[in-house]
């Protein structure tokens, strides 16, 4: 475990927060751009390739008991229009680590907000962040983080043999012990860590509550831990808290911008965000959600956060989910 590098003594007041909501904040919603009759589909995350706009995201079969998470591909010239092109990773019986979970995340996309949001190589390798197991069901415990990579970012990965990261690691913090959630990586260029690649992602502790970690890397295949405490966590002193999930961050200047989720009990999951100059200590937001359940169509739950601004124009795809058995990604716009 590597300890926090803490270089600044600085926080994030309440007038920039004011001032970043109105930046990202989405209030048009645009509706579902990726849906499934037999699948759920969730957790977006795009990149810019060729010219072209592509979507990594996952499915899971509705009967979840015999199904797990795969990894699909689409593609889009508008951002609203959106194609399947076909699965990057799918269940196998091979009885490896990964073989019936596989849920996919690009990595190491130009996180500046407004930037050209282009996926980035490292010595030659597009990578994809993954949660995996060798257990179906829907999300069944631990999952373990691994990672893939490939010379062109729209076919072809190869996994790495061995998890990067695992609840039962021996450097493995208080409250991430039984299963790691989602990741998202990117490439410090501010050399706020100390390290070129950062890692954020959300676990889960014993009690099935979930907080966001952070870990770093100098080469992007071996990661260590940073830091004894999870960034966000919302939970320990809030009762009704169960999750703070699904991190995605973005650079505005010198400020660091997460958008994540909230759930807590007897509300549905809502997209909100906090700030940090040092990615240690963070302000966050509370006031309005970005993203909460409002329509029939996202009666449930309106929540994982992908958001990404091309010239003046902010989109945020989310995973909505209602009462009528439908998990599908949505768009709202600014």
């Amino acid at each position: 475990m590597i300890p926090f590098n803490k270089k600044l003594d600085k926080v994030v007041d309440e007038k920039t927060m004011e001032s970043v909501y109105n930046m990202v904040k989405t209030p048009k919603k645009y509706g579902a751009v990726m849906k499934y009759d037999d699948f759920y589909c969730d957790s977006p995350t795009l990149f810019k390739y060729n010219g072209l706009w592509y979507m990594y995201y996952i499915t899971i079969s509705k009967k979840v008991a015999n199904s797990g998470y795969e990894t699909r591909l689409a593609v889009s010239h508008n951002l609203f229009d959106w194609k399947e092109i076909g699965i990057m990773f799918s269940r196998d019986n091979s009885q490896k680590w990964y073989s019936r979970q596989m849920g996919g995340y690009a990595a190491f996309v130009n996180n500046e907000f407004g930037g050209d949001n282009e996926i980035h190589s490292i010595n030659g390798k597009y990578y994809m962040s993954f949660l995996g197991a060798d257990m179906d069901g829907y999300e069944p415990d631990p999952l373990l983080m691994g990672l893939a990579w490939s010379s062109e970012p729209t076919k072809n990965f190869k996994r790495l043999e061995n998890p990067i990261l695992r609840p039962d690691d021996v450097d493995s913090r208080q409250y991430e012990r039984k299963t790691l959630y989602k990741s998202f990586m990117f490439e410090d260029v501010l050399n706020t860590t100390g390290y070129s690649y950062v890692n954020a992602y959300n676990a889960k502790d014993i009690t099935n509550r979930e907080r966001i970690y952070l870990a770093v890397s100098s080469d992007a295949e071996k990661w260590e831990r940073y830091g004894k405490t999870p960034i966000i966590d919302d939970v320990t002193n809030n009762e009704k808290a169960i999750i703070s999930g699904d991190p995605q961050i973005v650079r505005i200047n010198d400020l660091y911008v997460m958008f994540y989720f909230r759930y807590n009990k007897g509300q549905g999951a809502y997209n909100t965000f906090a700030c940090s100059y040092d990615l240690i200590t963070w302000t966050k937001w509370n006031g309005e959600p970005l993203i909460k359940p409002e329509y029939n169509w996202e009666n449930v739950h309106a929540h994982k956060s992908y958001v990404i601004k091309v010239n003046e124009n902010v989109y945020h795809f989310y995973c909505a989910v209602n009462n009528k058995d439908e998990r599908f990604i949505a768009l709202a716009i600014n």
